[in-house]
């Protein structure tokens, strides 16, 4: 008897395995869902209404005096306003090139270039090493000729197998990158002429490995 049970048991079992398994045939009308595993949540969509606000909106506006995380609270960030469109055009930057602009760009090239361009960019970086195909060296002839807005153009759009970084990276920011690049640009075709002979004395004797 006891055998007749779990013969009974097993073939339920095969047979609800083999229903659920079945997604069912092409049809208009809804499917039966036994267990959903949260296909269909309720949720609310962007430009939906809602009838919990007074208002008929879902989308709810941010409370006065909100400030957007990582801006100033004093200075509205006014770069939030370029055009971007405009600013592919332009020959030279738009903002003044300072120390700090340069210490910025180097800490944003750092974090979303070197992994790909190196920390020279010479583009032997770290993704090139795990098989990638080499992104564009900066040091050649095509590039340090283009415009300035050309290679802001790219960290906004990307190209070829880099993404954009537009959605990632404030229009201010990328303009320090561009003059970082430039940076190194000029110290890949550098000499001890371009240096001020008070600090020439400053200099190592060798270069370290690995630099331009």
């Amino acid at each position: 008897m006891f055998k007749y049970v779990l013969i009974i048991l097993a073939v339920l079992s095969l047979v609800t395995v083999v229903f659920m398994g079945v997604r069912g045939s092409i049809s208009r009308k809804p499917p039966i869902v036994i267990f959903d595993d949260m296909d269909d949540q309720p949720k609310y969509k962007n430009q939906a209404g809602s009838n919990f606000f007074p208002d008929g909106r879902q989308m709810r506006l941010p409370p006065a005096g909100t400030v957007p995380f990582g801006r100033e609270v004093s200075a509205p960030d006014k770069s939030l306003l370029v055009d971007d469109a405009a600013q592919f055009q332009l020959q030279r930057m738009p903002v003044e090139v300072t120390m700090e602009l340069l210490e910025r760009g180097q800490r944003l090239y750092t974090t979303y270039c070197s992994v790909c361009h190196g920390g020279f960019g010479n583009g032997n970086g770290i993704t090139v090493q795990y098989g990638q195909a080499p992104p564009a060296n900066y040091h050649g002839d095509r590039l340090r000729q283009a415009p300035d807005g050309y290679i802001y153009q790219v960290i906004t759009e990307g190209k070829g197998l880099m993404g954009p970084y537009g959605p990632s990276i404030r229009p201010a920011d990328r303009w320090a990158i561009v003059a970082y690049v430039r940076a190194l640009q000029r110290a890949g075709s550098g000499s001890i002429e371009d240096v001020p002979e008070n600090r020439r004395s400053e200099l190592a004797t060798t270069q370290p490995s690995g630099t331009l």
